[in-house]
């Protein structure tokens, strides 16, 4: 069986990684990687991580800024790359334009799909944007959609899609932080923090909070590290210039305000289990703090992953400045309140994902799959376990 990972984000990298690795573990499958090149920097540091390289990179021909120049030519050069490749399945992940011109070109192509991580929905085509409509046409041209939850697999359900084409295997960013956070890293930023100091995590980058929403974001940030001596703030700052500005511009040079480079995935996950408090707007951050019960303040008006808020270890905040600063001094203030955000496991998986979606895949395509053993230059691949049809 010959499957081929389309990845260009590095969200996409970390959660194709496990399946990748899963797939390898069973001799008689073959893997072929294709690196978009949506993302290059963040894409790489990631594929780094897993000592992973692609056994194709696309060069993309597009004016480096819209979507549709952007999609155009993914949907090209995938397509080429998927004609000559031959694969019995193309597997995608999530919502980004990589994603949806994976499907895409192997439909184009009559090669069946399987989405990884489908049935998110938000109901809301401009939160976030563009990824609820890519993700919402991704789901007619799957043949197997891999929802991480319940609740994912009943969206499908109720949009028409078949029983037999969805399946609840839980997310596979658990199957990789899990097996990440068993190293002990610490990375320079959490050396700098002082005796006693309580660490808040920041993360922003969503298209809908560039400008006006960011730089609420920034206004709260100034007025908690004032109102709470004992706080220091670590911002990763995005490598988009829409983000990057203005965090520079407001935050630059703040004590107890850390704002620095993109992290490595590993480093990223060291900074994560170590926090207090997280405020993000990001939906793999929801997916991960909760497998080390922190809670998540999400900077958005809606979020795919209700889950989260359901299970009570995240709270929508949206942007405004006060809202923000309400939310977060109840947590900051009352360790009580805080840590009834944290009683509830990781609503997202078990770390056992990836092998399920091998396995479907497997049952697809009329293979039988070979006793795992071992894959070089992968992490280590995930436990076998029966998938639930949704």
């Amino acid at each position: 069986m010959k499957i081929v990972l389309v990845a260009g984000t590095r969200p996409e990298v970390i959660k194709l990684a496990p399946v990748r690795a899963a797939a390898l573990s069973h001799p008689n499958v073959c893997v072929e990687w294709i690196a978009t090149g949506q993302h290059t920097t963040l894409a790489d540091q990631a594929m780094e991580m897993f000592t992973l390289r692609p056994d194709r990179r696309l060069a993309l021909d597009w004016d480096g800024s819209s979507l549709t120049s952007l999609t155009g030519a993914l949907v090209s050069e995938l397509g080429a790359a998927l004609a000559d490749a031959k694969p019995d399945m193309v597997v995608v992940q999530g919502d980004t334009a990589s994603a949806f011109s994976g499907a895409a070109a192997a439909h184009l192509n009559r090669i069946p799909v399987a989405h990884v991580e489908a049935g998110l929905r938000s109901g809301d085509f401009a939160n976030p944007f563009p990824e609820e409509g890519f993700r919402r046409l991704i789901t007619p041209i799957a043949d197997l959609n891999f929802a991480p939850t319940r609740d994912a697999a009943k969206n499908l359900r109720n949009e028409g899609i078949a029983r037999g084409k969805v399946f609840v295997t839980g997310n596979t960013v658990i199957d990789a932080v899990l097996e990440i956070a068993k190293q002990d890293r610490v990375p320079e930023v959490l050396s700098r923090a002082k005796p006693g100091e309580r660490l808040v995590l920041v993360t922003t980058h969503r298209r809908e909070n560039w400008g006006e929403g960011v730089s609420n974001i920034c206004s709260a940030i100034r007025a908690l590290r004032s109102a709470y001596n004992d706080i220091r703030f670590i911002l990763p700052a995005h490598l988009n210039p829409r983000v990057r500005d203005t965090v520079a511009a407001e935050l630059a040079g703040e004590d107890r305000i850390e704002v620095i480079e993109p992290l490595a995935y590993p480093d990223f996950i060291a900074v994560l289990k170590n926090c207090t408090l997280v405020l993000s707007d990001s939906g793999g951050v929801q997916e991960e703090a909760p497998s080390f019960r922190i809670p998540v303040l999400v900077l958005r008006e809606r979020t795919e992953r209700m889950e989260a808020v359901k299970a009570g270890t995240a709270k929508l905040v949206g942007t405004d400045r006060e809202t923000i600063v309400r939310e977060a001094s109840r947590l900051l203030g009352d360790e009580t309140r805080r840590r009834a955000m944290m009683r509830s496991g990781n609503p997202f998986g078990d770390g056992k994902s990836s092998e399920r979606i091998v396995r479907e895949i497997a049952k697809f395509c009329r293979v039988t799959l070979a006793e795992p053993a071992n894959a070089a230059g992968a992490i280590n691949p995930v436990g076998a376990a029966a998938s639930a049809r949704a």
